[in-house]
């Protein structure tokens, strides 16, 4: 029988994929825009530096600051497509993921973007690049793609051992030095490559609820999150994981570890906080407005970080301080 879970998010990402950004008009040229103006809803972020960072969402929206958020350029993707993954290894280097295998890739600091071939027509849901040679991403019914050139060939795995390939949607990849790598999503499903990618073992978590954001904080723990506040952590690099008692059940959409810093975000503005490297985690105090939004895109890096969410949602944070006046400014 499929569970409540399983259905429950296929129904989410049609909704994603469907109808979101469809309403959403925008001139195509790059302009730009104090944040109370940007509508778009955004899937992902990366954090270049403490000031530098990406957005990516509905209706092909790739936006840039260089100011810590205090205006955002959107950026001229060529595209129509929902965003769903942004990963950056240089202010001047990245890729963009999202819908029907499209990958975008620019060497310009997004002045310009090319398409890469993917090899595959199914969403990609997420990627991430260790530097601009080696990279995975990850989407729509088992998906796993891995490029060892910077995205000038995508190879897939499965491609002869169908077999082996989990008939579910994938929404999380995680790469480490180490060249293990891991991938989450439906019905509990945690991989893991200890190959770069090129090949894949699933792993027990004793949880059938979707898992929709991974975070490592080294090769070794790891944390991660999904629908009904479900928490997984594991202390041997993803071989076996133990739930974690959530402060929340709404969805978690996301996780971020890095040094003793830890985010969570998801449904209803919901913000996990942890200071112990996600071993412990807590319900961050923030205005009621917020609860009208859902959080996705996250990135950290040492004690700052973006959050990024509906409605043109974008936060900068520093340690647990999340500057929520940016966009809630009291009148």
């Amino acid at each position: 029988m499929i569970g409540r879970n399983f259905f429950s998010l296929r129904h989410w990402v049609w909704i994603f994929i469907g109808i979101w950004g469809i309403f959403l008009g925008h001139r195509r040229e790059a302009i730009a825009q104090d944040q109370v103006r940007i509508r778009d809803h955004f899937y992902a972020a990366h954090l270049v530096s403490t000031d530098e960072a990406w957005a990516v969402g509905s209706f092909g929206a790739i936006y840039h600051t260089k100011d810590r958020g205090k205006t955002w350029e959107r950026q001229d993707s060529k595209v129509f497509e929902p965003l769903y993954g942004v990963r950056f290894v240089s202010s001047a280097e990245g890729w963009v993921a999202g819908k029907s295998g499209l990958i975008l890739h620019t060497t310009d600091g997004g002045k310009t973007w090319d398409k890469q071939v993917s090899g595959t027509t199914y969403h990609l849901f997420n990627l991430a690049f260790l530097d601009n040679q080696r990279g995975i991403a990850a989407g729509d019914f088992g998906t796993i793609i891995h490029t060892s050139d910077g995205g000038k060939t995508w190879n897939d795995p499965f491609k002869d051992k169908p077999e082996q390939k989990e008939d579910v949607f994938l929404y999380a990849v995680v790469m480490h030095d180490s060249g293990k790598a891991w991938v989450a999503g439906e019905r509990g499903t945690l991989l893991l490559s200890e190959d770069g990618g090129a090949s894949w073992a699933k792993q027990p978590t004793g949880t059938e609820a979707t898992l929709l954001g991974l975070s490592f904080r080294d090769g070794t723990f790891g944390c991660a999150v999904g629908m009904d506040g479900t928490i997984l952590q594991s202390e041997d690099a993803g071989k076996t994981w133990k739930a974690y008692e959530s402060p929340v059940q709404t969805a978690l959409y996301n996780v971020a570890l890095d040094g003793n810093m830890g985010l969570a975000v998801g449904d209803e503005g919901v913000i996990l906080t942890s200071s112990d490297a996600g071993k412990n985690w807590s319900l961050l105090d923030a205005p009621e407005e917020l609860s009208l939004y859902w959080l996705m895109g996250l990135s950290i890096s040492g004690s700052h970080s973006l959050l990024t969410g509906s409605n043109g949602l974008l936060l900068f944070a520093e340690g647990t301080k999340v500057d929520f006046a940016a966009r809630f400014k009291r009148q």
